[in-house]
C-alpha cells in the first residue's frame, strides 16, 4: 500500500508511526512501491545528518522530531552558524548529536561519518550542487531540497553520481507528497478521464500557483528567480500528473516589485506549454497573492475534469441574511504543505531502510534535468518574446 495519509492520520502520531512500520512507501508513478523493511525497529533507527538550519531545515527539524529517535536519529546537524548548529545538537543530546560547520568537516572525520546512514540538504540554493556531490561520492543516501543546481552540467553530473552510487537519492518537490495532489495523479492514472485503458486521456492542464506573502529580498538573490523557483514546482506538477515532458513553451511576463526588476527578474509570469502528445498546459504564476497561497489545478479530459482545490484554513461557513462568509485559505506554503514534509521523510526513510535499499529508475532520476531545461526554455521564451523548443535548451 502507499503511504496515502488522510488528514486525522496527521494529529495521531501513533497511527502514523505504525503506518511507517508497515513499509509503505510511494515513489513518482501510479503504484506504489512495496517495502519488506520496518522503520520502526527500536534497534536500528535511520541515522541523520542535517545540512543547512534555516526555514527548510527547521521544516526537517519538525518532521524528525514527529516521527521520533526509534524511527530517525539526528547525530550531525550543519550549518555555517556553528552557535546555531550546537544549540541544536544540544536538543537532541540524547543521539550524541554532534554539531559541525561543514559537511566537508563530517566527511573527514571517519569515525563520525561512519554514525551516518543519510544526509539531508537544506542549506541554501546555491549550495546544493557541491553538498550532492560531496554526499552521493561517499555513497550516503541523499535527500536533497530543490534545485540540485541552476546550471544543467551540474545537474548532470550529480544525476551521474546518483545512478553510480546507487543509493537512496531524492530531490524534494514537495507537491509530490500532497494528498490532493496524489488522489488527482491517482484518479487520472485510473482512468478517470479516458475511455481507454492505458490512456490518461488528458486534454488541458491549467495550473495556478500563486505564492505569499512575497519572500524576503535576501531570498530572491540567490533563488534563481521565478522560473526556478517558483515554475519548477509546477512543471514537475504536471510530469507527475501525465508522466509527459513538453516540446514547447510560450511565455508572457511582467514586474510590478521594483525590487524584484532590479533582480532581472519578474513577478508575475504566464507560461504555456505543448506537448507531442496533443496535450496543452498553462501555469500562471505570482509572488504574491493578496488573499493567501493559491495553488490550484484542473485537469480537462476526454471523459471530463478534475479540479484540487486550496485548502483553507478551517471548514466552517459563515450564514447571514448579508451572505456567505468563508474562510480564507491558508496563508503561505509552511501551512498549505506542513504535512507533506513529514511524508517525504518517512518516505526517504523506508528508502534508506529497504534491504537492498531503494532507489529511483534512472528515468526518474533523469527528469531533473528535462525539467530544468523547461525551466530555462520558459525564461528565454520570456527573455526573447518567442515560442521556444525545448531542443533548444536541452
Amino acid at each position: 500500500s502507499s503511504l496515502r495519509m488522510e488528514p486525522e492520520r496527521l494529529s495521531n502520531r501513533e497511527a502514523l508511526l505504525e503506518r511507517i512500520s508497515s513499509g509503505c512507501h510511494e515513489l513518482d508513478g501510479p503504484k506504489a512501491v512495496g517495502v519488506s523493511a520496518s522503520l520502526a525497529q527500536l534497534d536500528s533507527p535511520v541515522r541523520i545528518c542535517l545540512v543547512g538550519l534555516g526555514r527548510a531545515g527547521a521544516f526537517h527539524m519538525q518532521s524528525l522530531r514527529f516521527v521520533g529517535a526509534r524511527v530517525a536519529q539526528l547525530v550531525c546537524v550543519v550549518d555555517t552558524n556553528l552557535e546555531l548548529a550546537r544549540r541544536t545538537a544540544t536538543e537532541f543530546a540524547a543521539s550524541d548529536c554532534v554539531a559541525r560547520a561543514t559537511l566537508e568537516e563530517v566527511m573527514a572525520d571517519v569515525a563520525l561519518a561512519g554514525r551516518v546512514d543519510a544526509i539531508i540538504i537544506a542549506s541554501t540554493t546555491d549550495t546544493h550542487y557541491g553538498l550532492c556531490k560531496l554526499a552521493l561520492s561517499a555513497s550516503k543516501a541523499t535527500f536533497t531540497e530543490k534545485p540540485i543546481s541552476h546550471h544543467a552540467e551540474e545537474v548532470d553530473e550529480v544525476i551521474c553520481l546518483a545512478k553510480a552510487a546507487r543509493v537512496p537519492f531524492l530531490v524534494g518537490y514537495q507537491r509530490r507528497c500532497d494528498r490532493n495532489f496524489r488522489a488527482l495523479r491517482d484518479l487520472i492514472a485510473d482512468g478517470a478521464l479516458s475511455p481507454e485503458p492505458g490512456r490518461h486521456g488528458v486534454r488541458v492542464i491549467k495550473c495556478t500557483s500563486r505564492d505569499n506573502p512575497r519572500p524576503p529580498e535576501e531570498y530572491l538573490r540567490t533563488s534563481g528567480g521565478i522560473f526556478h523557483d517558483m515554475l519548477s514546482h509546477d512543471f514537475d506538477m504536471i510530469h507527475f500528473l501525465t508522466s509527459e515532458i513538453p516540446d514547447e513553451v510560450f511565455t508572457v511576463g511582467h514586474c510590478y516589485d521594483p525590487a524584484i526588476a532590479a533582480l532581472d527578474d519578474v513577478d508575475t509570469v504566464v507560461v504555456t506549454l505543448r506537448y507531442a502528445s496533443g496535450l496543452l498546459a498553462t501555469v500562471d504564476s505570482s509572488r504574491v497573492a493578496a488573499y493567501g497561497y493559491d495553488q490550484r489545478v484542473e485537469v480537462f479530459g476526454e471523459r471530463g475534469m478534475l479540479t484540487a482545490q486550496n485548502e483553507s484554513r478551517h471548514t466552517v461557513e459563515l450564514a447571514t441574511a448579508a451572505g456567505h462568509l468563508r474562510p480564507c485559505t491558508e496563508w503561505s506554503f509552511p501551512e498549505r504543505y506542513r504535512h507533506t514534509y513529514t511524508v517525504e521523510l518517512t518516505e526517504f526513510l523506508n528508502m534508506v531502510r529497504n534491504e537492498p535499499p531503494l532507489v529511483e529508475e534512472d528515468r526518474l532520476l533523469e527528469r531533473h534535468a528535462l525539467l530544468g531545461a523547461v525551466a530555462r526554455a520558459a525564461e528565454r521564451s520570456w527573455r526573447e518574446g518567442r515560442n521556444v523548443k525545448l531542443a533548444e535548451v536541452a
